[in-house]
């Protein structure tokens, strides 16, 4: 294995691809350099940005990886004409464009303040493998945390409890600025991260070998603002909501021509109630029993999230970044449960269960980079290390009071559980990655990745005995789990333009798993070692006239978690119990897609049909047992497909009035064997999201509504839907463009609820739940700073050079 590796790589090291490159350098009228003016690249066919790029120290800029095709520039700085640059041409022949020095002249003292400079970003932009959506542009956002965002993406959905599934899928993997990152896992982590530290997502549904395989719906990837305005800069955000919602962020960066020092702290304080539902229905013979339960709770939460960390450019081409991140996360979730169980229509018994739970979580990320660009600009290295930790405790306190049917307490009618739950992850990623284009018509990337990872997950629970009066340790539930995982992987990716119109990528990634989970409490071992292959293609057809058609393969994984595997139940509730499967298999997904992506001059459209295959599906399957508890536990299910389709679309009517909707309609087929029933499902599934936003006054006012419905999921027990709601947002640009006011409202007709149904022949039950979803935000923006320029006459009209990576 070893050999071959070896002999893949090598091989794949003369290989090439090509490469566009603009470059130029900017100076004034007495031939100094111009640093921070703005060049912007253009479509003349719609006016859209294609590239874009702020000037460096020396004046200079270079953009690559421009598509072929004929372009305009135009190049704005404060206190200087802007400059119009026309017939810029890419092609086959012509990969490389040197505009050599530019000189910009100043204007009149008088016209200063007649300069005006406009940048819109689109909300939604697509790329041959990848969707961007730039959360800068989301007003309905604004004030919330990353849940909120990720609920406007299309084909993205979060439920209530912050699980994130893409293209109905749940086996999604999340990254932090391209790592996987201990911030994005566990109970609430996703909703810490502030909306206004998130500068872009992306959204990669097949990707390439060169990206970890984990994850069988593809992957997302969150970007965290990161300032790169030489000087001193400081942004302040405050929201407050109804509900008692409060939160507040600050980012802080110093910059000069050796170092990059960023820190950004941010709080999120939220109270609100969490509600849930539940009605099952049983067929014993010719009895019904029939068991009813509502519960009414509050569910409060509270988190810490910041970052520290520094860019050395100790070179021109060679940077070494260290970062660190953490996140603490506080929620307590309290309520009053009634329960009534009848038989045939007559009343048996009923019970108050009375819950405490709090719990709290922490985590810490380590990062440290080196990236070298090759001296010849063709290709660049970079090597990354992270280390994740993380902790989350939990209890619960269960106490229960149980009556006859007249209203009157039963004997012995005090039941006492109280439960403790640990967990512990510790993961080390090391990777390293090389980009070489060697010549204008072949590229190639390559690179090895190992991933150290161990977790430790341990449950106590002890209950009152009524026998005895005393409370004791419950044997058949408490137990420790340690899981170890090794992953040593290596990949290696072609790229090939065959024509103007034609282009392919091609790569594997070759993976071996070593995993143990170990029963310590029990002295079980679940060996589960296992060498994969991951292959990739993607395929680009067309121009910016005609289109583009796209097709794209790629194979991927999704590994059980440590949740999924412990087999110990967790008793929230006694009659609902949830535990793992500890000889749960990986399972594997063989994922295609065939699209099309045509741009006019006031729209877009966007079509993919999409085919997934998977084997070995992990899935939810709950059990129902003759003394009335149900269990949710996790199964391999033997087979399922899902097909689907993609419909993305943008229109502007006019200058002020944009739109953005999307379309996603698949059908799933799941079959499975459970305890020797086969089982089986099927159904169509599709749901619809609108963007509409208002650009007004100048553009220094902005109204943007937000609406989306989502049809029932299916499974192969049943189905589950989550109603979505109608958010609308609205900001106001004021100070020159220093302060930002923003207002909106979430969830207008409070519809926001999630709803399940389980039904297995005998059994049917039903569930509902309901939290805080409305609410009134206002939040207010400020940023300030010192940035250094050398023009002291033009440093307080820099207004909209801030950008980030």
């Amino acid at each position: 294995m070893r050999f071959i590796l070896t002999f893949f790589i090598f091989f794949l090291s003369f290989l090439s691809f090509s490469q566009t490159q603009l470059t130029l350098q900017l100076v004034d009228e007495q031939n100094n350099a111009i640093e921070y003016a703005n060049f912007r690249l253009f479509s003349p066919k719609d006016s859209s940005v294609v590239a874009g790029e702020y000037t460096d120290l020396m004046g200079k800029i270079s953009i690559k990886g421009i598509a072929y095709g004929e372009y305009y520039a135009i190049i704005t700085f404060f206190g200087f004409e802007d400059k119009v640059m026309n017939d810029l041409v890419f092609s086959a022949d012509k990969r490389k464009l040197d505009l050599g020095t530019v000189t910009l002249n100043k204007l009149k003292s008088q016209e200063f303040d007649e300069v005006v400079v406009r940048g819109e970003t689109k909300l939604m932009e697509s790329s041959i493998d990848k969707r961007v959506y730039n959360v800068d542009e989301d007003m309905t956002s604004i004030g919330g945390g990353l849940t909120e965002v990720l609920n406007n993406i299309p084909s993205v959905e979060v439920d209530n409890d912050g699980n994130v599934s893409l293209r109905g899928s749940g086996s999604v993997t999340i990254l932090i600025d391209g790592r996987q990152s201990a911030l994005s896992s566990g109970d609430g982590a996703l909703d810490g991260i502030p909306a206004s530290a998130i500068e872009r997502i992306e959204l990669v549904t097949n990707p390439s070998a060169k990206y970890n395989p984990e994850g069988t719906a593809g992957i997302i990837n969150i970007i965290l603002k990161k300032k790169k305005l030489r000087g001193v800069n400081t942004n302040l955000q405050l929201t407050a909501a109804s509900e008692n919602l409060y939160s507040g962020s600050l980012g802080f960066n110093v910059r000069n021509e050796k170092i990059n020092f960023f820190a950004n702290y941010s709080y999120r304080y939220r109270e609100g109630y969490r509600n849930n539902f539940n009605e099952r229905t049983s067929t014993k013979g010719d009895s019904i029993e029939f068991l009813k339960q509502s519960r009414l709770g509050t569910d409060f939460r509270s988190s810490h999230t910041g970052n520290i960390g520094a860019d050395f450019f100790i070179k021109s081409n060679q940077v070494i970044g260290v970062s660190v991140s953490g996140t603490y996360t506080d929620r307590i979730r309290e309520g009053r449960q009634d329960n009534a169980l009848t038989y045939n229509n007559q009343l048996f018994q009923s019970w108050d269960r009375i819950v405490y739970n709090p719990r709290n979580r922490n985590s810490i990320d380590f990062n440290a980079n080196y990236k070298l660009d090759f001296k010849d600009e063709n290709g660049n290295l970079i090597i990354a290390a992270t280390q994740s930790m993380g902790q989350e405790d939990a209890v619960g306190e269960f106490e229960e009071y149980y009556y006859l049917p007249d209203g009157s307490p039963m004997s012995n009618n005090y039941r006492f559980q109280n439960q403790e739950q640990d967990n512990r992850n510790n993961k080390f990623t090391l990777s390293a990655d090389l980009e070489r284009a060697i010549n204008d018509k072949l590229k190639y990337e390559t690179g090895i990745q190992v991933i150290v990872n161990r977790q430790n997950e341990s449950n106590y629970l002890e209950y009152y005995d009524t026998l005895t009066g005393t409370v004791i340790p419950d044997y058949n539930v408490n137990n420790e789990l340690a899981f170890a995982e090794n992953i040593f992987s290596a990949y290696g990716i072609l790229g090939h333009s065959v024509t103007d119109k034609f282009k392919y990528q091609a790569g594997v990634r070759l993976e071996q798993a070593l995993t143990e989970p170990r029963l310590l409490t029990t002295n079980e071992t679940f060996n589960n070692d296992y060498f994969s292959f991951f292959p990739s293609v993607h395929l680009v057809y067309g121009d910016k006239d005609n289109g583009e058609i796209f097709a794209n393969y790629s194979r991927r994984i999704n590994r059980p978690s440590t949740r999924s595997l412990n087999p110990f139940p967790v008793y929230s509730d006694p009659l609902n119990l949830m535990r793992g499967n500890p000889d749960l298999e990986p399972e594997y997904i063989n994922s295609f897609e065939l699209g099309y992506e045509k741009m006019w001059k006031s729209a877009s459209l966007t079509s993919t049909l999409y085919f997934k295959q998977t084997v070995d599906r992990i899935q939810r399957i709950r059990q129902f047992y003759d003394d009335g508890v149900s269990v949710t536990t996790f199964s391999n299910v033997d087979e399922s497909y899902d097909y689907g389709v993609e419909l993305i679309g943008t229109y502007s009517p006019f200058s002020w009035w944009r739109n953005m909707i999307s379309v996603n309609a698949y059908e799933s087929r799941l079959s499975a064997n459970v305890d020797g029933t086969t089982l089986s499902n099927k159904g169509v599934s599709w749901d619809a999201k609108l963007n509409t936003t208002f650009s007004l006054f100048d553009n220094t006012t902005s109204i943007q509504i937000n609406a989306q419905y989502i049809a029932p999921r299916y499974t192969v027990q049943g189905f589950y839907q989550r109603s979505p709601g109608i958010d609308v947002g609205f900001t106001r640009t004021l100070m020159n463009k220093n302060m930002v006011i923003g207002l909106r409202v979430s969830d207008i007709f409070d519809q926001k609820e999630f709803y399940f149904e389980v039904n297995d022949g005998t059994v049917l039950q039903e569930t509902r739940y309901k939290w805080t979803t409305r609410r009134l935000y206002l939040t207010l923006s400020y940023k300030f700073g010192n940035l250094t320029t050398k023009d002291r006459e033009l440093k307080q009209k820099i207004q909209d050079a801030e950008i980030t990576d």
